[in-house]
């Protein structure tokens, strides 16, 4: 790829009699290349003295926003089955993409430079038809035949600010026969290590290298300082994108690799982000447990090897510092999985240094390793077989001999810088001492077969702090390496209810600076800055999180301080909707479209081209619900008109709804009313926080909800073949407990906890295969979003709010089993009314409910019964109280509270 790169960015083609050019524009007029941009980000053509003549010219200046810069011209041409694209550049500026489009209507196709430097001298880019690929649109799968416009792109990447690009004779010329094959993406240092990995005895590669897909954790510091990735094998990355370092046991005359063994993985007491991997194989075990520590400072490798046999035995460890990630190939985005070139490796009194090139004109990386004990033996070489650079490996060897019974612990210490890391065991005592303070604010009880619900509750939070970057709320740390507001919003809520208020505000004080001056708020957010990308559910998110905040605290001078972004957000989203509220769209075949956000890609389902997606309709109407009383309890003058926006747009999201219905002659609630489809775990948003369950057309919200249990069932049950699903499905947990569905719901999770890959670990992938070991991207391994999807729905099986009634729903999603022996209970539960403690327990003749802490819903509290049987009489403390049908409304009496059913 290197060469290819090369060639297509430096290298004429051989001197040929030239064809006839499809297209040959001097590019002397900058009119006809008018220069447009993305929010915050400017752009203006010119043209500029060329040697030919003149060259359009584009200055740029990203500011202090991510983005894009571009020329576009308009041109409608046929293109033949083979031809190469030429022109001249040359310019100014820092480090960011080149991107050259072609359009089609909603189709786009590109060849992309990535982290690209404009050169100072005239240069002259060649580009084969065969390098210009698929970017978005209706069909993936169909060629470029047609374009009616050339895009032109300058899009941020590393260094932003600003600079010019000059384009000059643009040339499209056709070439002989059929279009070659589309050039292959990714490293071809990843292809070479599969090649010699397939050629190898299985075990001396990680099993991603043999197109076998592997899963993996994250262990990290609180703040995401450090963030170590461990896989199921055991292999241990240190930092993003480091070397990997994997064992190997030496005993009883045999080499013990990952494939040679027994593994099985586990957290430390069942639910703490220390995560280990167990080898037994013989009469020996390994337990490899990766430690970041708490203060942030490095991660620790422990190395426990024991003889389980009857008699002494002398064993070899060895630890081999490789040159790739336990980040598979298969993984991208922010960050390419696989290879990672080690420059050199430095031996020193106590430890190594690995010098790493994270990317051209990157720095050195010094990552530096000690030994609490040196090894016996170090030997540094080339990786066999490999024909490029920067692929060295080191191996350390401990002889250990060990009595029967007998264990020995060898440690290592890694960080990127000299940081002077505490001992192992004093780190692992400061860090366990930690997260077992942070992540038992909440307890759950519950009877023994439940466990696994409440440790991967409590492994949940972790899993979102670790994945964090200071104030940064992430879905991962590698393939998802930037905030989102979408996902951040819906984290921070779980955080708020698990007692992090500190995390939740620090998110959105962080994301509140990247707000555009037109009141717009970015769908995200990373070290380029703000993302221009329309995605209209981010405004109702934005507005959602502060108004939490202040639901959950009290801070009224926060409320207060934030009110002016709060405002230009609600302005913002305000002028999208009226823009869809025209006579145009009142027209039959338009009325499911009236006064909706416009359409957008914020629902993954619709990248390929915008959709009026309900999923942004019932985010916004969430903003708009809280701004509108947020403004009244300030005082402010626009209150009145916020709540007659709130208003109008509620009704017509509930006619848009009922007209999707009737136009596309559907029964469901539609995950676009522009296509009438079917999402159910989109349409959960409309529950929860929508809070509109009570106004949504009974019929239809019962129809979309049983839809996706019948498909469930036919998935689960194998009678319907599928090859993947994402676990935000998660989310149908919560709207099922709503619904009073919740036999439903704990069939929904006994489902999702079996795949949890693996399971000792608590977390799930953001794509699971039907394959396990199916090769795929599958996302951040933990995926801290959806981590916040379970972490909500299970903490809804013991109380949600009613947002409607401001009332708090208790035990709604506790079937008979999670009520025998000692019944269930929460405690420490923060709600926006207060600390809920709750405890019930019984059978259908008798069921005790308790409820303490400070939690004094308006609304009151209300319990339904969760037997099949007629609920018998019942009293709240001590006082005969009614049922209404199956549900008991409890007033938000002074804690504690009593209830009593049955004899």
């Amino acid at each position: 790829m290197i060469r290819l790169f090369l060639a297509s960015l430096l290298a004429a083609s051989p001197a040929l009699a030239a064809p006839e050019p499809l297209l040959s524009d001097p590019m002397e007029s900058a009119s006809e290349w008018p220069a447009d941009a993305s929010d915050s980000v400017t752009a203006r053509a010119d043209t500029v003295s060329a040697p030919k003549g003149k060259a359009v010219r584009m200055s740029y200046d990203f500011g202090d926003v991510s983005g894009y810069a571009f020329l576009r011209r308009d041109i409608n041409r046929d293109l033949p089955p083979n031809f190469e694209i030429r022109f001249r550049v040359r310019g100014t500026g820092g480090r960011n993409d080149l991107q050259v489009k072609f359009t089609n209507g909603d189709t786009v196709y590109w060849r992309t430079w990535s982290d690209w430097r404009a050169p100072a001298e005239w240069t002259e880019i060649v580009v084969p038809a065969q390098e210009v690929g698929f970017a978005w649109g209706p069909d993936n799968k169909a060629a470029l035949k047609t374009i009616n416009g050339i895009e032109f792109v300058i899009a941020r990447n590393r260094d932003g600010g600003a600079g010019t690009i000059e384009i000059d004779d643009l040339r499209i010329l056709p070439l002989p026969g059929p279009r070659p094959a589309t050039v292959a993406s990714g490293p071809n240092q990843n292809a070479q290590l599969m090649t010699l990995a397939k050629a190898a005895p299985r075990g001396d590669f990680p099993r991603a290298f043999l197109d076998e897909q592997p899963y993996w954790t994250l262990s990290g510091s609180d703040g995401g300082a450090v963030a170590a990735l461990i896989s199921e094998d055991g292999a241990i990355e240190p930092a993003k994108g480091s070397y990997s370092v994997e064992p190997t046991v030496i005993a009883g005359g045999k080499r013990h690799r990952w494939s040679d063994v027994l593994a099985s993985q586990t957290l430390v007491e069942g639910y703490l982000p220390i995560p280990s991997v167990e080898w037994t194989a013989d009469a020996w075990r390994l337990e490899t447990t990766l430690l970041a520590d708490s203060a942030g400072r490095g991660v620790h490798a422990g190395y426990k090897l024991t003889n389980m046999g009857a008699a002494a035995q002398k064993m070899t460890l060895e630890l081999a510092v490789r040159p790739w990630q336990v980040n598979p190939p298969a993984q991208f985005l922010s960050q390419r999985g696989g290879y990672s070139a080690i420059r050199s490796i430095e031996r020193r009194k106590d430890g190594l240094v690995i010098n790493q090139l994270q990317g051209d004109g990157d720095p050195m990386i010094e990552r530096r390793m000690t030994f609490a004990t040196r090894p016996d033996r170090f030997e540094t070489s080339a990786l066999s077989g490999w024909t490029g650079t920067n692929a060295d490996i080191s191996t350390l060897a401990w002889d250990v001999a060990l009595a029967p019974g007998e264990s020995r612990l060898i440690t290592l210490a890694m960080a990127d810088d000299d940081a002077k890391l505490p001992s192992w065991q004093s780190a692992y005592d400061n860090t366990l001492k930690h997260w077992r303070d942070v992540l038992n604010r909440v307890t759950i009880t519950a009877p023994p077969a439940k466990q696994a619900v409440i440790n991967s509750a409590r492994t949940a939070i972790a899993h979102m702090l670790t994945s964090r970057a200071g104030p940064m709320l992430k879905p991962g740390t590698r393939s998802y390496n930037r905030a989102w507001i979408r996902d951040g919003a819906m984290m921070g809520e779980g955080l708020l209810r698990a007692g992090r208020f500190d995390v939740a505000r620090g998110f959105a004080d962080y994301y509140g600076k990247y707000l555009f001056k037109s009141g717009k708020v970015p769908c995200c957010v990373d070290f380029r800055g703000a993302d221009p990308v329309p995605e209209n559910d981010s405004h109702g998110q934005y507005i959602f999180l502060l108004t939490e905040l202040y639901r959950y605290t009290g801070d009224t001078a926060a409320l207060e301080a934030n009110w002016p972004k709060m405002a230009a957000a609600w302005a913002y989203m305000d002028s999208l909707r009226l823009s869809e509220r025209t006579a145009k769209n009142l027209g039959a075949d338009r009325r499911m479209l009236y006064g909706l956000m416009p359409p957008s890609i914020s629902h993954e389902g619709y990248s390929a081209k915008p959709q009026y997606s309900l999923w942004d309709d019932f985010w916004a109407l969430r903003g708009f619900k809280d701004a509108a009383e947020v403004a009244a309890l300030l005082g402010k003058p626009e209150a009145a008109a916020m709540a007659t926006a709130r208003d109008q747009f509620a009704g017509d999201l509930h006619a848009a709804i009922l007209a999707a219905r009737d136009y596309w002659k559907i029964d469901y609630i539609p995950g676009a009313t522009s296509l009438g489809d079917f999402d159910a775990t989109s349409t959960t948003i409309g529950l929860d926080p929508g809070g509109e369950q009570a106004r949504l057309d009974l019929k239809m919200l019962d129809a979309t909800f049983d839809r996706y249990w019948r498909e469930f069932v036919s998935r689960r049950d194998g009678k319907r073949q599928w090859d993947d699903y994402t676990p935000y499905e998660l989310r149908n947990v919560s709207s099922f407990v709503r619904l009073g569905w919740r036999d439903r719901a704990q069939e929904l999770l006994t489902f999702f906890f079996a795949d949890q890959r693996p399971q000792g670990w608590n977390g799930w992938a953001e794509v699971v295969g039907r394959e396990p070991r199916k090769v795929r991207f599958i996302g951040d391994m933990p995926h801290a979003w959806i981590s916040s999807d379970y972490l909500r729905g299970a903490l809804d099986l013991f109380a949600y709010e009613d947002k409607s009634e401001r009332r708090l729903i208790l035990g709604g999603g506790l079937t008979a089993d999670w009520l025998t022996g000692k019944g269930s209970g929460i405690a420490g539960l923060a709600t926006p009314y207060g600390v809920l403690d709750m405890g019930v327990g019984g059978n259908a003749r008798r069921v005790s409910l308790t409820i303490g802490g400070s939690a004094q819903p308006p609304g009151g509290f209300a319990f339904d019964w969760p037997f099949h049987t007629k609920p018998p009489r019942a009293r709240i403390n001590g006082r005969r109280a009614m049922w209404s049908k199956k549900r008991l409304l409890i007033p938000p009496l002074i804690s504690p509270i009593r209830v009593e059913i049955g004899r």
